[in-house]
Formats: structure tokens, C-alpha cells, sequence
């Protein structure tokens, strides 16, 4: 099937399990990784693209169309990544593991943004504390900052994926990084 996702939703729709098979597959490895992005786990990150997934299949019938539906799937993942976050963290803090494959770069591209020198990424002591510092962010500023410097979207997609205005998703950036740059040991 040489389809696209607003095909293969309407044919999921009338029950065709391939066609929702298709986008599991495409959108497979970029839900982990948010997961993981949002939680620090890979463990609680497959459970969670799973659990997506499912709350997808089990909601198609719901989703109108009126957004793409790589949004609609994102946000079902930053919700269930959020209150699991929130669940976690009411027991103990997560820590935020090691960079993913193929997500090399995005601490120089976080750091760049918050005009951070860009030597502090040399010394693995920095990387950790600066995976402290993501971890200490509320769940909105976090999750803004992994959709823009994880998955580059733009301040338009990421608002469809929060449900808030551009403005909010500028603002949480804005904190974010300002939270960081408070957080982070200052260069000598």
C-alpha cells in the first residue's frame, strides 16, 4: 500500500487492520522515542508506544481529521507519557538516561538555542547534569522542549500536540531554557 495517513486512517476506520498496521510501523520508532524522551526509560517507553497504540486503535473512530494524524498520535503519547510521569515522580524521581541512538546532538542543539558554550558537552559530568536539569522541568516545559530539539517541530505543531496557543509553547521554551541556564554549572 502507497498510501498516506489520511488514506490509511480512512481505511483503519472501516476496520482494514492492515492499514493501521502500516502506521504502527511508520510511527513505531519516533513514538518510543518521545516516550522515552518524556519518561528516561526505554522499558516504560515501549510500554507506553504500546499503550498508544492501543488507545489509537481503540479511538480511531474519534479522531475527525481536522489535524494530521502523526498530531493526534504525538499527543496520545505526551498525555500517557505525562501521567506517567507524574505517577513516577510522586514515587521517586526518574532519571533521564543516556541519549538514544540516533538522537546524538540534540543536547548541543538545546545548549546552542540557550547561547550555552557549546565545550560543556565535552565532559560527561555536564551531559548528567544536564539530564538532571531536563528531569527538574515541569511536565510542559519538558515536554516543549523534547518535541522542538528532540523531534523538530515547530511552535505550530508542537500547540496541536499540548493543546495550547503558540504563544504558551513559546512561553514554556522560553522558561525551560531559562531553567536550564539556572540549573546548568555557569562556564569559567
Amino acid at each position: 500500500m502507497n498510501m498516506d495517513d489520511g488514506q490509511l486512517v480512512r481505511k483503519a476506520k472501516t476496520g482494514d487492520n492492515e492499514a493501521f498496521g502500516i502506521l504502527v510501523k511508520k510511527y513505531r520508532d519516533p513514538i518510543v522515542h518521545l516516550a522515552f524522551q518524556m519518561t528516561g526509560n526505554w522499558n516504560d517507553a515501549g510500554d507506553l508506544a504500546q499503550e498508544t497504540f492501543i488507545k489509537a486503535f481503540q479511538r480511531l473512530s474519534q479522531f475527525r481529521e481536522d489535524s494530521k494524524f502523526s498530531t493526534w498520535i504525538y499527543r496520545i503519547t505526551v498525555n500517557l507519557s505525562m501521567d506517567h510521569h507524574r505517577r513516577r515522580k510522586r514515587m521517586r524521581e526518574v532519571p533521564l538516561e543516556v541519549e538514544p541512538a540516533g538522537q546524538k546532538g540534540w543536547l548541543d542543539r538545546l545548549l546552542n538555542t540557550a547561547d550555552s558554550n557549546a565545550d560543556r558537552l565535552e565532559t560527561e559530568e555536564t551531559n548528567r547534569s544536564i539530564r538532571r536539569a531536563l528531569n527538574r522541568l515541569s511536565g510542559n516545559q519538558r515536554t516543549a522542549v523534547v518535541l522542538k530539539y528532540f523531534h523538530e517541530k515547530s511552535s505550530l505543531e508542537i500547540a496541536h500536540i499540548m493543546g495550547c496557543s503558540e504563544t504558551s509553547v513559546r512561553t514554556h521554551i522560553f522558561r525551560a531554557l531559562r531553567n536550564l541556564r539556572k540549573a546548568l554549572p555557569q562556564s569559567a
